[in-house]
């Protein structure tokens, strides 16, 4: 083996007992939490004020760890089932509008989960430091989404000025289209 691979194999035994470290922390955690059974999922755990997965813990936790706010970013907050995807597009039209012409739009082509990524469920689900500059389509502003509560945000959202667009709905309207929306996952009536 010359150095490089040396070097290599090194650095790869690192990330994994990083890993390995970064999982015990986190099981260590999830058992200290307060859970419930879920209906849709398995168990569900208390976290900052608001119910979770332990699937989404992880990068939950790495979302407020390491995210750094710019001023100029435009973060898209809802709670699930509450009009998401239509905020998405909507933000995403208003803040984009004289990028391309209309017959051009990536709203034609892509989804607006697509275009508007999820911090926590989907930029920092396999990457607890993404590089969010070529994450994002279009790089100014910055535009994201996320599940989580204005409480539990990252700091540097908090101290930045950069811009909330949030979205709240009836609680019992959003419950009745969770309902729906989990029974056609599952295929089973609750």
């Amino acid at each position: 083996m010359d150095t490089a691979e040396i070097s290599k194999v090194k650095l790869v035994s690192l990330t994994q007992d990083a890993e390995k470290s970064w999982d015990d922390e986190l099981q260590q955690l999830v058992e200290t939490l307060p859970k419930e059974q879920g209906w849709s999922v398995s168990n569900l755990y208390l976290y900052q004020g608001f119910w979770c997965t332990a699937l989404t813990l992880r990068p939950l936790i790495s979302f407020q760890t390491h995210f750094q706010a710019f001023d100029s970013d435009v973060i898209v907050a809802t709670f699930p089932k509450c009009g998401t995807t239509w905020l998405k597009a909507l933000t995403f039209s208003t803040l984009y509008r004289d990028r391309f012409a209309r017959d051009e739009n990536p709203l034609l082509t892509s989804t607006p989960h697509q275009l508007v990524r999820f911090l926590e469920q989907d930029v920092y689900v396999n990457n607890p430091c993404p590089d969010l500059d070529n994450i994002c389509v279009y790089n100014k502003p910055r535009l994201f989404s996320t599940h989580v509560p204005y409480a539990s945000l990252p700091t540097s959202i908090e101290d930045s000025r950069c811009k909330i667009v949030y979205l709240c709905r009836n609680p019992m309207d959003m419950f009745v289209s969770l309902w729906h929306f989990a029974e056609s996952i599952t295929g089973r009536s609750f």
